[in-house]
Parts: structure tokens; sequence; C-alpha cells
């Protein structure tokens, strides 16, 4: 046999009643009548068979078993109300896969981040990385941060800024390098930070040299990292001199914990971009993304051009 359960209406009314100690006060609380109150009491106590208040001389009280009925009561009600509340925020959670090349997630998208989030609390982010440009052939993300030319086949690619590429290196080093005349000159008081993917040199410091100095130069050493993102950190820790791209250090030159020795940069034929496979460009959630990051991430209005999509 299922156990009786009142119900919430005639609860309802019983702990109104006995907040107030009036029928009165309950039913305006509650938006009723002081006989639709009256009327959920008594149903109540016909129901439980006992004696709920207790009127003498106008003034209403709680029996006993009222009393200690009341906590439960008012136990249960305050559940209710919170898991009701609960159930009202929260919203279905969407899911948006983003892929970055690891330096530009670090340097570039992770910081601003907490931002889309706290647009957008509803879409939980799952960042990929990969240095592997091929990895982003494949159509398994919502939103990819490429870089590139910005035409690739089936995608819609939005740029989010150009690049420039110049040697960066830590305070201290510079310091330790002591004035210096010409670029030369300068770079020879370094060590070279090159920077390789995939067993072979890719490096911008042949371009970089060809556009800055017109003789023969020799650095003081070498070191050779894999990936810009350890090439940098190599920079920041004082161990030589490497090939900054903006917007990568942007953000280290701001703060301090790099500088650039020389004043020649070099403009990049490649560029980044916000990416989405043509099936995908359309989904609420990556327009969103895409409308943040072109406002967040992205070099001013006027130097971007129009969007890429190839079909």
């Amino acid at each position: 046999m299922r156990p009786y359960i009142p119900s919430l209406q005639s609860l309802l009314a019983f702990e109104a009643a006995s907040r107030h100690l009036s029928f009165t006060r309950a039913a305006q609380e509650l938006e009723l009548t002081q006989t639709a109150i009256s009327h959920q009491i008594k149903t109540l106590e016909e129901r439980l068979d006992i004696k709920l208040f207790v009127r003498r001389r106008n003034v209403l009280s709680l029996t006993p078993a009222a009393r200690e009925y009341l906590q439960s009561v008012h136990e249960a009600i305050n559940l209710l109300s919170m898991a009701t509340d609960r159930a009202r925020k929260k919203k279905p959670s969407a899911v948006l896969t983003v892929a970055s090349l690891p330096t530009y997630a670090i340097k570039c998208l992770i910081p601003k981040l907490p931002d889309f989030q706290r647009r957008h609390p509803d879409i939980t982010v799952h960042l990929a990385t990969s240095s592997n440009f091929d990895e982003f052939k494949r159509n398994s993300y919502d939103v990819a941060i490429r870089y590139g030319s910005g035409r690739w086949a089936s995608v819609r690619a939005d740029r989010l800024h150009g690049e420039t590429f110049f040697p960066v290196c830590a305070p201290g080093a510079l310091a330790e390098a002591g004035p210096f005349d010409t670029i030369a000159e300068g770079l020879a008081r370094f060590r070279q930070i090159r920077t390789y993917f995939y067993s072979m040199y890719q490096d911008d410091w042949p371009s970089w040299l060809e556009a800055a100095v017109r003789e023969p130069v020799e650095f003081a050493g070498e070191a050779v990292f894999h990936l810009q993102l350890t090439s940098l950190a190599a920079a920041v820790n004082g161990v030589g001199l490497a090939i900054g791209r903006s917007p990568l250090v942007d953000a280290d030159l701001a703060s301090g914990a790099l500088v650039a020795p020389f004043d020649v940069r070099v403009q990049s034929n490649s560029a980044y971009f916000i990416a989405s496979p043509i099936d995908k460009a359309k989904l609420k959630k990556v327009e969103l993304f895409r409308e943040w990051a072109l406002e967040t991430l992205a070099e001013p209005v006027a130097a971007r051009p129009a969007r890429t999509e190839t079909a």
C-alpha cells in the first residue's frame, strides 16, 4: 500500500498559517481565500487524524503535534524550493570543440578564454592543441585557430590578424650583451635559438637575416628547441635570442618579459584565422565563438580583409 503523502497545497497552507499564526495572512501570502486555507487545514487534520491548531480568545496557536510536524514540513518545502530553483536555472550545456596550435593557445587564446566563459556560461569549451598542420584538415572540431593562407577546402575562415617576425630576448640577456653599433655586431653577442618541426628547421631566421643584415653573421652559439612555445620559453629565461612572432609575443613584450633588440620586423605571408567546417559554421555556438574571437582576439576591423570561404 502506497504511503499517504499530503498534497503540496495543504502543506503550503499549513506552513504559512504556522508562520503567521493567522489564516488571513496565510491566505494573503498564498493568494488564496481564508476559506480555502481553512479547508486545506481541515483536510490535512482529517487525513493525519490530529489537531494542528487551537484557537483561544481569537489567538491561534499550534498544538504540540503540529510543532513537531512543522519542522519536517518546513525542511521538505525548503528542499523542494531549492531543487526547483536549480532546475529552472540549469540550461542544457553545449560543448564547443576548439582546435589550436599550442603556442597560440597558451599565449593568446587561454588568457582571454575566461571572458568568453563569462559571456556564455552554458557553453563548455573543449580545447585541443596540435602542432601537426595535417590535424586541422580533419573536420573533428567545431572551431579552429588556423595559421596559413586562409584558403582551405570546405572551410569558412575569418582573418584574425597578420603576423610580423623579429628577434626577441630577455631584458637581462640584452643588458649582458652590452651596447653595439650595428645589427651584425649585436647578433654576435647572443646565442641563437633555433626552432624546428618534424626534424627539419622551419623557423624564420634566414628570412629575417636576409632582410636585416647585409653582411655575414656569427652568433656566440646556438640552442635548438622543438616548437616555438619552448623556444620562446628559452628566450624568456635568458638562453638566447629567438625569433618571435606577433601576436604570440605581444603579451611578453608588453609585460617586459621579452624585449626586441632590433627595429627590423618582417611581414609574414601567413596569418591567423578562425575557421570552421562549412557544415558547422552556422551552428549557434560556433557563431557566438566566432563573434567573440573577432571582437576579442582580432586586429582592428579596418586592418582585417574579408573572410574566406572555399567550397
